[in-house]
């Protein structure tokens, strides 16, 4: 029994020493429900300008007309416009998760690895009494006491084996933390521009963008404030006739280039969608941003020389054009939350934060 205990006292000193180790190089994402509106973005703030890129999922009812689908974003001022390929935009979100990763502790893969050098020196301690045998005269080890060893480490070893079968099945998610995009048409893109909200409206309205009397107090806020507004449309493939053609997916991203003081991610129109929003952010500046409590900061890291290309290609296109003359070193964030609408009826600003120190969030899964 002595043997036994030495054992477990070192399965629990590996798994302490286990508990301090960092889990990288895997995914842990999070499943949306397709009834819950999902929208993410890329901010890259550099010298007073803001390039954005916004991504968001499209519910409509099989009923709903397909040219019904629109999308307004407020901008300060008038922005360069430019559209991506959506497989490129899933990729380009895709390395920035890669890039952001949390510190993750697995209880159960920690768990696994410490069964796994218990049972092998299990093992080995067997071998090793197994070759006792023969000198068992000359080591003065008595018979009886050679077979205690033998059955300890044979005990040892089979609640190995066993911890080993119970704990492997279990586990978590290691599923990558982004939606997959798939693209269902081109936009047709205006700005525009107004002296109050309803004359707005009405030319929403009359374009195919339904609005709602709920809408019309945010637009107000903006127009007071000498916004002007994006309007995109989706144009769909031929054949799709109608049918829910973006339900639950992401489309190709919009593509925004402004003058701006701070960076900022217009919010305050999706709160008049009544529901929860999933918000996931990155900024990319030459200094760490924050927004103080209205997102969570996930991740705060120094990049060099952000690769743009999955995005915009790598020839002289439109969208190439608003990713021109970025600094080499960089601050890469990572900011994410669910809203409720009460939560979203401010855009979304930031300011230089007090540090510029990285961060990295840290989980704990089983």
């Amino acid at each position: 029994m002595r043997m036994i205990l030495r054992c477990v006292l070192l399965l629990l000193m590996a798994g302490g020493i286990c508990g301090r180790a960092d889990a990288d190089g895997k995914f842990y994402g999070e499943k949306i429900p397709p009834d819950i509106p999902y929208q993410r973005g890329f901010i890259l703030f550099h010298e007073g300008s803001e390039t954005l890129v916004l991504q968001s999922i499209y519910e409509a009812s099989d009923s709903a007309a397909v040219n019904s689908l629109g999308w307004v974003v407020p901008v300060p001022s008038v922005p360069e416009i430019a559209n991506a390929d959506a497989e490129g935009a899933r990729i380009f979100f895709l390395e920035a998760a890669r890039a952001t990763l949390p510190r993750v502790l697995s209880i159960f893969g920690c768990m696994g690895a410490t069964i796994a050098v218990f049972f092998v020196g299990s093992v080995a301690f067997v071998l090793l009494v197994l070759l006792e045998y023969p000198f068992l005269n000359k080591i003065g080890l008595p018979k009886s006491a050679w077979w205690t060893r033998l059955r300890n480490g044979l005990i040892a070893g089979g609640i190995a084996f066993l911890l080993f079968v119970i704990t492997a099945p279990l586990g978590y998610s290691n599923e990558l933390e982004a939606i997959n995009a798939e693209e269902v048409g081109v936009y047709h893109v205006k700005v525009i521009t107004g002296q109050s909200a309803e004359g707005i409206l009405g030319w929403l309205k009359e374009n195919g963008f339904g609005f709602g009397d709920s809408d019309v107090q945010v637009f107000e806020k903006y127009v007071n404030h000498n916004w002007c507004f994006v309007a995109a449309k989706v144009q769909p493939e031929p054949g799709t006739q109608g049918r829910k053609i973006v339900s639950g997916k992401m489309v190709a991203p919009l593509i925004l280039k402004f003058k701006t003081d701070r960076a900022i991610y217009p919010l305050a129109l999706t709160s008049t969608i009544g529901a929860e929003t999933e918000v996931l952010l990155y900024t990319l500046s030459e200094r760490k941003l924050s927004c103080g409590e209205r997102l969570t900061l996930r991740r705060a890291t120094k990049t060099t020389q952000w690769k743009f290309s999955d995005l915009v290609g790598d020839a002289e296109t439109q969208a190439a054009a608003l990713f021109t003359d970025v600094p080499k070193s960089l601050i890469l964030c990572k900011f994410k939350k669910r809203l409720k609408p009460q939560e979203m009826t401010e855009d979304i600003v930031f300011d230089i934060a007090a540090d510029n120190e990285s961060y990295r969030e840290s989980k704990i899964v089983w």
